[in-house]
């Protein structure tokens, strides 16, 4: 009677163990099923080109040319793609925060760039989650495109003010030395004047 029961319960545990086998193996299989045919991020819009005097700061920025050619790529891609854009992002914006360049090193700008880490990190997590939210990741696309939209704009606002204020100090310049040569002249009429009686 006790071989019985326990060849029944040796049996049963045996059995057990399959069957949660079995299972475990269809979950794993089910999971591993990546969706590489849809295409998220289509209604992207187009980044803001930059300026020429920004371009020609960032290109001391190690890898803002990569992060920028990153972000434009979001646009209409699979999963897997946007798995791999996301992960590349995360490391790229990490790397951008760590080293930015006095020219560029304005609050305006690392608040932006720190928007963008930020949504660069939500989008890999939302990219990698085993059940992806379609409409999550295309909030996360989004939410990333303006934030690089807004990095963008700033740079090209920053390097237009610059201009702007290296005008100015230009034409203030030049506005004093106008009045110093008239001061000088007058002096120089005066001590004539006062040489002469």
């Amino acid at each position: 009677m006790k071989r019985l029961i326990c060849f029944t319960l040796f049996f049963g545990g045996v059995l057990s163990v399959l069957i949660s086998c079995e299972e475990t193996s269809e979950t794993a299989t089910n999971v591993q099923k990546v969706d590489d045919v849809t295409r998220y991020g289509s209604m992207l819009s187009i980044l803001p080109t930059l300026s020429e005097a920004a371009k020609s700061q960032a290109i001391s920025w190690s890898v803002f040319e990569d992060f920028e050619a990153n972000t434009q790529r979001l646009k209409n891609q699979t999963l897997p793609t946007l798995q791999d854009i996301s992960e590349q992002l995360t490391l790229q914006t990490d790397s951008l925060l760590t080293k930015i360049p006095d020219t560029i090193n304005t609050r305006y700008i690392y608040a932006r760039l720190m928007l963008v880490n930020t949504r660069a990190k939500v989008l890999e997590q939302l990219a990698k989650e085993n059940n992806v939210d379609s409409l999550q990741l295309e909030m996360g696309l989004e939410e990333m495109n303006i934030a690089a939209q807004n990095l963008f704009i700033e740079m090209n606002r920053t390097f237009k003010k610059s201009k702007i204020d290296d005008e100015l100090k230009e034409t203030e310049q030049k506005e004093i030395e106008k009045q110093r040569k008239f001061l000088d002249s007058v002096y120089k009429v005066e001590l004539q004047d006062n040489k002469g009686n």
